[in-house]
Formats: structure tokens, sequence, C-alpha cells
């Protein structure tokens, strides 16, 4: 009877552990000091910012941050946040460097702004002049929509990466949602390696 108990508290430790674990096949880790989330398709920063911010602070370091050599940074999305809560990302995790439980949000309501808490699995809002133990995490979009595709005469011209292996993402990612033809990827590809 013991054996048995014994048995039963092993598989139920063992299910919740792997209940609570980051699936690490959805995520990239960079060596440019970024995170790529395969499923949502957006890169973040690998480390918040470390310290307490107002939500303006925030913003202003999100927006300013050039991580990667990217320079279209942004705060992100309650959302989006809650994709990483989702994740089981935590503090001081092995996927993301998040040194609070507490992050800025880029959504607004007149004095204050949204806030998500990776401890307790959630948002809401707070006066933005608040800065006790709130920090920033930035993060970017990596797909291309069709509209921004557009807009430029060459999809790849409309996001003006700064560095070939960026240009090389950009295209193969222009080339899995079929944006762009297999010839002209692999022409921007050729030039591209020829740059190297």
């Amino acid at each position: 009877m013991q054996k048995l108990l014994l048995i039963l508290c092993l598989m139920t430790l063992s299910a919740c552990a792997q209940f609570n674990e980051v699936d690490k096949e959805r995520f990239q880790i960079n060596g440019d000091n970024t995170v790529q989330d395969k499923q949502t398709e957006l890169m973040w920063a690998a480390i918040d910012n470390r310290e307490s911010v107002t939500w303006m602070e925030a913003e202003k370091y999100c927006n300013n941050y050039r991580g990667g050599g990217f320079d279209d940074w942004r705060l992100p999305k309650k959302s989006e946040l809650a994709a990483l809560i989702e994740a089981n990302i935590q503090t001081e995790g092995k996927v993301l460097g998040i040194s609070s439980n507490l992050i800025w949000a880029a959504e607004t309501d007149e004095s204050k702004g949204a806030a998500c808490d990776f401890k307790h699995k959630g948002c809401f809002w707070m006066e933005k002049v608040i800065s006790i133990s709130l920090h920033a995490l930035p993060v970017r979009d990596t797909k291309v929509t069709e509209s921004a595709a557009a807009t430029s005469a060459s999809p790849v011209e409309a996001i003006k990466p700064q560095s070939p292996k960026q240009r090389l993402q950009i295209i193969d990612s222009l080339h899995k949602q079929q944006l762009i033809t297999t010839e002209e990827y692999e022409r921007k590809k050729a030039a591209i390696l020829n740059e190297l």
C-alpha cells in the first residue's frame, strides 16, 4: 500500500513539473540577446531593463532598445505578455531573464497603464507614475503583413534591416508567407550572401 501511494505521489509530482515547464521548442534563444517566440512570431529582448520604471520610462526604454541591431522595438501588449504567462515564463527563467514579476504593457486608460503579473498570472491597471517593481520588456514583430509589403515596391525594403543576417531572416519570412516568389527569394538570398 505504501509503495502504491509513493508511486502515485511521484506520478503527480512529475505531471505538475511537466505542466509548469516552459516549452523550450517554442522559443529560440538567439546569440544577440534576443529570443524568438515561434508560436506568436514575436521577438523578445532576452532580459528586461533590470530596474523599476514608470509607464512612460518603460515606453521610452522599449522604443530606444536596439537589441539584435533592430530599431523597431516597442512596449508589449497585454495579450502578448499574457501569451508569455501562459507559456510559463517566470522570473530569472532559462528562456527570458525577467527580473520582476510585474511588466508594463502598452495599453493605457487616461492616467493608467496596463501591467501584467507573471507570478499571479494576470493583467491589471496601474497609475502610470508608479514605478515600484514594474519593469520594461521590449518586443518586436517579426511577421511581415501583406499591407506593409504592399506599401513598398519591395517588401524587403519596407523593413530596412541593418545587417545581412537580418535581411536573410526577413526574406525567409516573406518566402514562408508566400509574399515573394521562390525565384525572387533565391535571387535576393544570393545577393545578400555575396555581401558576406
